[in-house]
Parts: C-alpha cells; sequence; structure tokens
C-alpha cells in the first residue's frame, strides 16, 4: 500500500501501516495473531465481515482496519475495506479516494435511481424490481420484450401481482378453466362481460360471482404466475415504464395477494441478474497496491448518515458485497459520539471495539459497550492498541506500537 499524502500529521499515520513493516516485525506478528484470534473468535460460524469502531476519536480505528484488512489478504483472501465513517472519512482521504464514487453514491444514487422508463440492455429485469422493493413504490411496471409483454404490479415495493398481457388465448385463464371442466362457457362469456366494465382482474369476477372457488382460482393463477415469471426470465431486451399508482389502485385491480415474490426468486435467480447494480458497484470499488485487497471510498458526505446507514439499500449493499468478497471491514464512527457502527453490526458477523491504551476514560468504554449489549448486538473482541510494552515491563522491546486481541469473554 503506498499513499501519496501530504502533510506531517498523514505522514506520521502513515508510519503505522504495515507496509512500512518487515513481515518479521513483532508489530506484524502482533496483527496475525489478531487474525487468527478473529477466526477462531466463533465456533458455530465463520467470520467473514466486522465492524470496526471505537468509543471516541483518535483510538487508532482506521490504521488497525487498514493493517487487518491487510493482514487478511496475505492468506489469499478477498478482501474489501469500507469506509463507512461518512462524517469523518478519514479512511477515504487516506487511500486519496475523495473524488469519485463510493458509498453514499451507490446508496443514494444508484439504489435510489428513480426509474420511470428505459431499455433492458441497461437494465435487467432483476435490476427493476430490486430497485423498486428498495425504494418502497407503488405501482405497475410494463415490460416489452420482443415475445412477450408482461406487467407487474408492486404494492409498497412489494410484488403483489403479474399478469401476461400477450398471453396466447389457449392459455388464459377462462379458457383453462373450462379446459379442466371448472367453469362452463356461458359462465365465462358472462364474467368476461363483467370484466369489460370492471377494472378488476378476471380471477377476481369468477370468484365473486360464484362461478369458480377460490382455491380453484389461487391454483389456476399459481400457474399463470409461473409461466409469466418464465417469460419474464426470457427478457433481455426491449423497454420497460413504470407507472405510480395509488394503494387504492393496485388493490383493486389485483387478482389476489399471492407469494409472487417467492414465486420470483424460486424460477428466477435474481442475485445474478443484477446488470445496472453489479456494474455499478463494480466501478465503486477500487484495486489497491496490496494484492486481494480491495477498497470502497466513503463518498460525498451526506448530510443524514445515520439514516443513510440505517437503510434497507445499506443493508442490500452490504448483501451483495458479501457475494463477491472473502471478507469485508467497515470502518465507521466512534460509537459514543454516533450511532452508525450500532446500525451496521446487524448486518455483518459483529464488531470489534478499538481502545487506545491511556486513552478513554473506563466508564466511556463501558459506555459504549453497554450500548452494543443494549441492543443485543454482538461485540466479538476488543483491540488494545498502541500499548507501550516496552514501559510496562512486559518485554524488554517490543517497538513503538503494539497491537493485542482479546476475545468477549462471558
Amino acid at each position: 500500500m503506498i499513499f501519496r499524502q501530504k502533510g506531517r500529521q498523514k505522514e506520521k499515520e502513515q508510519e503505522n501501516l504495515l507496509s512500512n513493516f518487515s513481515t518479521s516485525s513483532r508489530f506484524a506478528e502482533a496483527y496475525r495473531t489478531l487474525r487468527t484470534n478473529l477466526y477462531f473468535s466463533s465456533i458455530e460460524k465463520e467470520i467473514k465481515s466486522v465492524v470496526i469502531t471505537s468509543s471516541v476519536e483518535s483510538e487508532g480505528k482506521t490504521t488497525t482496519a487498514t493493517n487487518l484488512a491487510y493482514t487478511i489478504a496475505q492468506t489469499d483472501r478477498k478482501v474489501l475495506l469500507i469506509d463507512c465513517d461518512l462524517r469523518r472519512p478519514h479512511l477515504t482521504t487516506l487511500f486519496n479516494a475523495t473524488k469519485g464514487m463510493g458509498v453514499t453514491t451507490l446508496i443514494s444514487g444508484v439504489l435510489g435511481v428513480h426509474i420511470t422508463q428505459g431499455n433492458l440492455k441497461e437494465f435487467s429485469v432483476g435490476d427493476l424490481v430490486q430497485l423498486l422493493k428498495l425504494q418502497k413504490r407503488t405501482g405497475s411496471l410494463d415490460l416489452d420484450g420482443t415475445e412477450n409483454q408482461v406487467t407487474i404490479y408492486f404494492k409498497a415495493g412489494k410484488m403483489v401481482d403479474i399478469f401476461w398481457r400477450n398471453r396466447p388465448d389457449s392459455k388464459k385463464l377462462a379458457n383453462t378453466l373450462i379446459k379442466n371442466k371448472l367453469l362452463t362457457e356461458k359462465e365465462a362469456y358472462l364474467a368476461l362481460g363483467h370484466q369489460k366494465k370492471s377494472i378488476k382482474r378476471l380471477g377476481t369476477i369468477l370468484f365473486t360471482m360464484g362461478f369458480v372457488s377460490k382455491k380453484d382460482i389461487v391454483k389456476a393463477l399459481s400457474v399463470h404466475t409461473i409461466e409469466a415469471i418464465m417469460g419474464i426470465a426470457s427478457m433481455v431486451q426491449g423497454s420497460f415504464a413504470f407507472s405510480p399508482s395509488t394503494m387504492a389502485e393496485v388493490n383493486q385491480g389485483i387478482s389476489n395477494e399471492g407469494e409472487f415474490e417467492e414465486l420470483y426468486a424460486e424460477f428466477l435467480d435474481s442475485g445474478n441478474d443484477f446488470k445496472y447494480i453489479n456494474q455499478s458497484i463494480n466501478e465503486a470499488i477500487k484495486p489497491t497496491e496490496t494484492p486481494n485487497l480491495f477498497f470502497l471510498a466513503a463518498g460525498p458526505s451526506p448530510p443524514n448518515p445515520s439514516e443513510l446507514l440505517g437503510s434497507r439499500r445499506m443493508e442490500f449493499l452490504i448483501e451483495c458485497l458479501k457475494k463477491k468478497f472473502d471478507f469485508i471491514i467497515l470502518d465507521t464512527s466512534p460509537v459514543i459520539p454516533a450511532t452508525d457502527a450500532l446500525l451496521l453490526t446487524p448486518n455483518t458477523d459483529g464488531a470489534l471495539l478499538v481502545i487506545k491504551a491511556g486513552h478513554a476514560d473506563r466508564k466511556i468504554i463501558k459506555n459504549a459497550i453497554t450500548q452494543f449489549e443494549a441492543a443485543n448486538l454482538p461485540i466479538i473482541g476488543t483491540i488494545l492498541n498502541q500499548v507501550n510494552m516496552k514501559k510496562e515491563g512486559y518485554y524488554k522491546y517490543y517497538g513503538k506500537y503494539y497491537t493485542a486481541y482479546y476475545g468477549k469473554k462471558d
């Protein structure tokens, strides 16, 4: 890791980075010990993501996060270091990444892009469904492919209905029910006549008129839904348009609130179908000069850091990043002045609390730990930072800085 920064303070901070130390130094060994203890800190599951924070400022959490990421990357693991301190993005400054995309850009700009209309070459169906879900929008999404035309209805971001608009006549609901001897042609004629005067779907009308039981309609519609989803799966070219609606309009138009999202997730691997989202994330992540170590900057400072970090969009972003990397480290704001670390920890395997020897008051440290305990959030361990081992009489000489790891005790 090489950082070209100006100023004596920044140069001093660089002195504490492992890239400046020999791999045989006791300083490097201390971080290897931290890495090993972190791996063995949980018997039930492998630790793959951590939040690194401190009780107050200037305890060395950013340096610790960087050095830990560096050490883990040396084990051939693909590691991502994220600057989630949106108030004072010190890590972003350290990596000279103050310009360009970052966490806030991805949350507000990419995942917050307002969908109206466009081309399926830029946005996949998976992108569109996920963005509408994250933004909790209500309305209808029209998908017009080369072969199929499908409309998906959303209510507060939840998929509540799917309508295959150019479904072949032989596969339409009335003909399917007639074929299965659940509906007569005369009943179908009457129901279709009522449908022309109503905005309600045919399934609702058939049930309301007492022609077909709800159980039989739900069964038939489930097959129709699966067929519509399979039609969506084939859409890689075409156009889309989203039309906002009120809750009342959606409630009147849908046939029934089945488990559409579950069926969609079962038949479509949307996690690998985020063309626009994945491309944007890949553009924001930057490689470092250390093999296997990548960095995601904080991005432009927002007026509402806690709201962004505690959002469903941030949770989704972390989910996407976990699929791309073997280990993720989030550098966050100190606990006492901000709640950011508490908001992010539920999305990871736990938090590491950095404590600078002789710096923070014990009551303040206890207060920070109490906040995690009150929220029932896991603290994987604490890191006692910058202990002068020579002064404390532990060893003859352990260098200027030493970092020790202590697992949480019951």
